[in-house]
């Protein structure tokens, strides 16, 4: 079975409202050892991010559009001012793929997951994303041979070898086009690192036809 966001999240979630001062922000990013924290409204919606880059920038220009920042009691910036928005999340069935290219595009080290309408429910960064790769290679060799060659395919004339998780499969199959099919189903398992094929076919059916003159 396949995993899903959900699965691989953390839910111990170090968060702020978005009224928690910079000197308060500063302290719980540095007590939980963690670089970024999202940022929620009254109803614990995520609405944005504070990292510590937010921090720094204004540790480095401490007058920068001063005037437009929301006051907490002691006169500084709310974590409203400092956070990045809107805030990039994915929700608890999306798949481990689809959050690694998230990640990827956004140039970003981890996720906050969220429900439909935006409320926090844990945290996924790309350490968590990695245990998908925690498999046997017996295992993935089974998960291949069940699900892909018996279940998708039918296929009775492949055999599957794994070796860290690189899959490598040998025989022959009935028609040419199969094959980059079936490289492709195999490579979407999850903990599969690459494939090799050295599969040979009994008919060519992508070879052009020749007309008869």
């Amino acid at each position: 079975m396949s995993s899903t966001v959900g699965d691989l999240m953390t839910t111990h979630v170090v968060a702020a409202f978005e009224e928690a001062g910079f000197k308060r922000l500063a302290m719980s990013l540095r007590m939980n050892g963690v670089s970024a924290l999202p940022v929620l409204d009254a109803d614990h919606r995520v609405v944005g991010i504070v990292s510590e880059s937010d921090l720094l920038l204004k540790l480095a220009a401490p007058d920068l559009e001063e005037a437009v920042f929301h006051r907490e009691e002691s006169g500084g910036p709310v974590a409203r001012d400092l956070m990045s928005a809107p805030a990039v999340t994915i929700t608890a069935d999306a798949t481990p793929r689809e959050a690694a290219e998230r990640m990827r595009r956004h140039r970003i080290k981890r996720l906050p997951v969220v429900t439909d309408d935006g409320r926090l429910l844990g945290i996924v960064s790309r350490s968590d994303l990695l245990r998908v790769y925690f498999v046997s290679d017996g295992e993935l060799r089974d998960t291949v041979e069940r699900e892909v060659l018996r279940g998708e395919f039918d296929l009775s004339g492949v055999a599957v070898s794994v070796d860290n998780g690189v899959v490598t499969l040998d025989g022959r199959v009935p028609v040419r086009s199969v094959i980059p099919r079936l490289v492709r189903s195999v490579r979407r398992v999850e903990g599969v690192v690459r494939v090799h094929d050295r599969l040979s076919y009994a008919a060519d059916d992508l070879a052009p036809l020749h007309r008869v003159r």
